[in-house]
């Protein structure tokens, strides 16, 4: 068990970014880029500033004008009904694509508080043959051989953050063409990403996989040459394995071998311990909520945030960078490291408040302290049947219709 202790996170930012650095010596990967600030503020500053015209035109091109706003709605900066109702209100019914994009996020959680840890086995059998192969070392180390790869990989492991289309497209080779367990895969991604979301990544596989999809996704070269603007091909000197047609690419990738049943993972989750006899009442802050407007950080009780192994111990330290970003922006909240209930009980609390998550490990861990869950805000408030969560398509027919009426 990791020891506890309080931290005491600086207001300076250079000294805060050294400060997590010597706290979380363990942690893996590069420090955060100067590209990226954690907090609130920031997170306002770049919805305010997303055109989505230009989102609309090149959002799916390497360098197009993307919003990069994902790790701050990973961790509650923001919220996606504040950033909807703000370029709805600037944009009106051009702002739809990049609402519908949004909405993916929305789709993804909802059936992530339907599932549960069902989102880290496979949701359905798959569409084709996939493989149950260990992850290469050679990945891990960004040493594919494919400049595309492995510049993928370093935009991960250095920054934090990969354009949708390259997790697409390394999501792809490495379960279609390595036949890598998408699992193992799947965790390591998120492990690097700065927006790492267990629903939206893990969920994303398998939608590659055609796990949570009516067939598999993969490319080719002349989508990845277009797409990235020939940053990669141009100079590249290597045998492409995607230099073919789809029919080519489908026949050799699918066609050996049948499909097989879907399969389960277990999910290591935290241990059991006993019921808090105790009479005091805190604010529970966990990452998904660490926006200095949220309404229960009003509230005049203790507030506390952990640093727990059981959800932050493969965390990078980029990613806990952008956290203390995040947490020094939030008026009279401890922050902690250590084991989440040995602190509560320390405290002497015997009853937690806290947003509500689908996330299993958050819940097993305050299960022992009498905790009332309060619903997070709504990007929509229509409510969509599990026939319909099956598939993206099917929660937009209902969704999209609050936001920009039936289609004419």
């Amino acid at each position: 068990m990791t020891k506890s202790f309080k931290l005491v996170i600086p207001a300076e930012r250079s000294e805060r970014l050294q400060y997590m650095r010597r706290m979380f010596p363990q942690a893996i990967g590069a420090p955060l880029s100067e590209d990226w600030r954690g907090g609130r503020q920031e997170a306002q500053k770049r919805i305010n500033t997303v055109d989505v015209d230009a989102y609309g035109r090149n959002r799916n091109f390497l360098n197009g004008s993307v919003s990069r706003l994902s790790p701050y709605f990973r961790h509650g900066c923001i919220t996606l009904k504040e950033a909807s109702d703000n370029v709805r209100g600037r944009y009106g019914v051009q702002a739809e694509t990049f609402v519908q994009e949004l909405a993916w996020r929305d789709y993804w959680r909802r059936v992530w508080y339907q599932l549960g840890n069902g989102i880290f086995s496979d949701i359905e059998d798959p569409k084709v043959a996939l493989g149950d192969k260990l992850m290469p070392d050679f990945i891990r180390q960004g040493i594919t051989g494919l400049p595309c790869m492995d510049g993928i990989i370093r935009d991960l492991t250095l920054e934090g953050y990969v354009h949708n289309h390259g997790r697409m497209w390394f999501a792809a080779y490495v379960v279609h063409w390595l036949k890598v367990d998408w699992r193992e895969a799947a965790d390591w991604f998120e492990n690097y990403l700065l927006d790492g979301d267990k629903a939206s990544n893990h969920l994303s596989w398998q939608w590659v996989a055609s796990l949570f999809s009516s067939k598999p996704y993969y490319f080719n070269k002349e989508s990845l040459s277009r797409f990235t603007g020939d940053k990669y091909c141009a100079n590249c000197k290597v045998t492409c394995p995607f230099d073919a047609s789809y029919e080519q690419l489908k026949e050799q990738l699918f066609s050996s071998a049948a499909a097989a049943p879907a399969k389960a993972h277990r999910v290591i989750m935290p241990e059991r311990i006993s019921l808090s006899t105790h009479r005091a009442v805190a604010i529970f802050v966990h990452d998904e909520m660490l926006s200095s407007a949220h309404p229960l950080l009003r509230r005049s009780m203790p507030k506390i945030f952990v640093f727990d192994d059981i959800l932050h111990g493969k965390w990078p330290l980029k990613r806990l960078q952008f956290v203390a970003d995040c947490l020094s922006e939030l008026q009279d909240v401890e922050t902690w490291i250590g084991d989440t209930g040995t602190i509560l009980k320390e405290r002497g609390v015997g009853q937690v408040f806290t947003q509500d998550t689908p996330n299993q490990q958050v819940k097993a861990l305050l299960e022992p302290f009498n905790t009332q869950w309060l619903p997070e805000t709504k990007f929509a408030e229509t409510e969509v049947s599990e026939k319909r969560l099956k598939r993206f398509s099917r929660y937009w027919e209902k969704v999209g219709v609050e936001f920009f009426g039936e289609k004419q």
